[in-house]
C-alpha cells in the first residue's frame, strides 16, 4: 500500500506559486526599497497574473511579512537548538544569537529597520520580538533579587525598544562592531554585569 502524499498536486502547486511571489517580492524590495515596490512589479518578476497574487496575499506588506516570518522562525529554531534557557546568563547568549542572525541577513534586516524599509513592517517585527522576549523572560530562571519587580510585559517591551534601535544603528551607521561585540555591550548596558567571554559565546 502506497503512503498518502503529504500534499496533493494542487497544494504543491499552490505552495510553489506562493514561494515564487515571496521570492520575487524579496528580490525587488532589496533592489528598489519598500516604498517603490508595487504589486505589479512582484507579479511581473514572478511571471504570474495580478489575480493570482490576491489569492495568496492581501497587499505588498503581507507578502514581505510572510518572508520575514520564515526568517524569524529560523531565529527561534537556532535559539532553542543552541542553548538551554535555564543556563546562567542566558540573556547574553540570546543577544549573541540575535545579532549573529541579523549579521547573516543584513540586507533583509535593513528592509525592516533601515532607511529603505517600512514603519508598518518595523512595527510588526517589534511586536514579534516582544513576544519572543516575553517567552524567554517567562522561561528563564527567576531573578533572586526581590526588588527586581518589573512586570514581564514591560521588560519585554523595554528589550524590544533597545534591541530594535541598536539594530537600526548597527546596520545603518558605519562601524566595525561584530555580532559578539554588540551582544556583549548590550548585556553590560542592561544588566551591569560582565558577560561570558566571546570565545564561550561562539562555542555554545
Amino acid at each position: 500500500m502506497m503512503d498518502t502524499p503529504l500534499f496533493s498536486r494542487h497544494e504543491r502547486r499552490r505552495l510553489h506559486t506562493r514561494k515564487l511571489l515571496i521570492q520575487a517580492a524579496l528580490q525587488l524590495v532589496l533592489e528598489k526599497g519598500y516604498d517603490a515596490l508595487t504589486i505589479q512589479d512582484i507579479t511581473d518578476r514572478a511571471d504570474l497574473g495580478r489575480g493570482t497574487f490576491y489569492l495568496h496575499f492581501e497587499d505588498k506588506i503581507d507578502v514581505i511579512w510572510a518572508a520575514f516570518e520564515d526568517l524569524f522562525q529560523e531565529l527561534e529554531k537556532d535559539s532553542h537548538r543552541k542553548f538551554d534557557r535555564r543556563m546562567p546568563q542566558v540573556e547574553y547568549y540570546g543577544f549573541v544569537n540575535l545579532y549573529q542572525h541579523v549579521d547573516k541577513h543584513r540586507d533583509l534586516y535593513r528592509v525592516l529597520f533601515g532607511g529603505q524599509g517600512s514603519a508598518l513592517l518595523a512595527g510588526r517585527a517589534q511586536d514579534f520580538m516582544a513576544k519572543v522576549f516575553l517567552y524567554d523572560i517567562r522561561n528563564a530562571p527567576p531573578n533572586p533579587d526581590p526588588d527586581f519587580n518589573i512586570p514581564e510585559e514591560i521588560e519585554a517591551q523595554i528589550l524590544t525598544g533597545i534591541i530594535s534601535r541598536l539594530t537600526f544603528w548597527w546596520l545603518e551607521t558605519p562601524n566595525d562592531y561584530s555580532a559578539e561585540q554588540m551582544a556583549a555591550m548590550t548585556y553590560k548596558a542592561l544588566y551591569r554585569k560582565k558577560p561570558p567571554t566571546l570565545t564561550q559565546a561562539i562555542l555554545f
